[in-house]
């Protein structure tokens, strides 16, 4: 291990407890949507559209073997447009039941995003890509699954590319869960653009992580930027006790850092008020870029805020 991949690891443990792959549930994301299908097959994922965990499945699986078509092998990046709901939220599944990665830009500057991170398959519809799909087999084998380790995204924003892997993006989903203690026999409505970290984890994962259903009928919790039960914080310079509780996105973080002033499970930092210094589970791989990795890992911390 290089001295960079070392303080990198370091970055990402908690004390003495390293990312190891037990914390989890699933050995990835693929996983994820499979797991639910097994178990709540017939239960609702985004139910305003009738889709279930089954439906939610099958199109996953569907949008593996287009993928397949277009030439697209276990462990390549794809990068996806922003397309509308529930488009991007079952195109990640299709790209994680491949074994593939999903890039995503939050500034949809797609010509750095292609520069910084190579993808090879860019995906823009102008049309419904579920009409694309209609003839894929609603099965796939894939031929590769990968470890909790391994690249599941990289988030391109202001011109850095952040790179995640199954677990920071598991660990975060997790975290954030218990956060806002969001459970199966319940029920939640958020709908923000395809276009951040927070929408992977509240609502492209959070339906099938929690079993919760989403809809916008008569929710249990809603979540949103400036309205509902959870609010939702982009930028920030410090941490507030609010009330509703304020959720403090952290990109480095994979999504989410805090609630209110209480950093989700498996994050540190070094300051309860202005964090400067982090660690953790979700601390990400890193950046694209090894120049800007030596500037903000030191000393067995991420720093962030540069």
């Amino acid at each position: 291990m290089t001295n960079l991949k070392q303080r990198i690891y370091q970055a990402q443990c908690i004390g003495n407890v390293e990312p190891i792959e037990h914390m989890v549930p699933y050995p990835n994301l693929r996983a994820l949507v499979d797991g639910q299908n097994v178990k709540y097959g017939e239960k609702m994922v985004y139910a305003d559209l009738g889709l279930t965990s089954d439906k939610v499945y099958r199109l996953a699986q569907q949008s593996a073997n287009w993928l397949v078509s277009e030439g697209v092998k276990p462990k390549d990046r794809v990068l996806v447009d922003r397309l509308p709901f529930p488009q991007n939220e079952v195109l990640a599944f299709g790209i994680w039941t491949l074994g593939a990665s999903m890039i995503l830009t939050g500034d949809g500057n797609l010509d750095y995003a292609q520069e910084a991170a190579s993808p090879a398959f860019v995906i823009t519809f102008e049309t419904n890509y579920f009409e694309t799909i209609k003839s894929f087999s609603k099965d796939h084998d894939p031929t590769h699954k990968p470890l909790l380790a391994e690249e599941a995204m990289v988030f391109c924003d202001n011109n850095r590319a952040i790179q995640l892997s199954h677990y920071n993006l598991l660990v975060n989903a997790n975290g954030i869960q218990h956060a806002i203690d969001l459970y199966e026999d319940q029920t939640y409505f958020i709908n923000i653009p395809p276009n951040t970290m927070a929408w992977v984890i509240l609502q492209a994962m959070l339906p099938l992580y929690t079993g919760a259903p989403l809809t916008s009928d008569q929710p249990y919790m809603t979540l949103g930027i400036d309205t509902g039960d959870f609010r939702i914080q982009f930028n920030w310079k410090t941490l507030e006790e609010t009330s509703p509780p304020t959720l403090y996105v952290c990109n480095e973080n994979t999504a989410f850092l805090a609630i209110n002033k209480t950093p989700i499970h498996l994050t540190a930092w070094d300051n309860d008020t202005s964090p400067t210094a982090i660690s953790g589970h979700s601390v990400m791989m890193g950046y694209l870029d090894d120049e800007l990795n030596k500037k903000v890992f030191v000393e067995d911390v991420l720093k962030i805020g540069n």
